[in-house]
């Protein structure tokens, strides 16, 4: 069972990627870790897409979504 991993480890594994890259590694290696990269980037897009659908606050009118930066602020 492959276990999913949460944002902080997605973020740190795309900065271990791009401290790699920084090294001007062969061809090969840069290809590899541009392609992990990017599907790493991905995931965290995603994740992120996914998150903000579910940031709600229950109002009178019902759900209402609300900016992630406003949570936490009265008025």
């Amino acid at each position: 069972m492959v276990e999913k991993k949460n944002l902080a480890s997605k973020m740190k594994e795309l900065e271990n990627i791009v401290e790699k890259l920084n090294t001007n590694p062969e061809i090969e290696e840069a290809l590899k870790l541009y392609e992990s990269g990017v599907k790493t980037a991905a995931s965290i897009r995603e994740y992120l897409e996914n998150a903000r659908t579910k940031i709600r606050v229950l109002t009178s009118e019902g759900e209402k979504v609300v900016e992630a930066g406003k949570l936490g602020r009265k008025g």
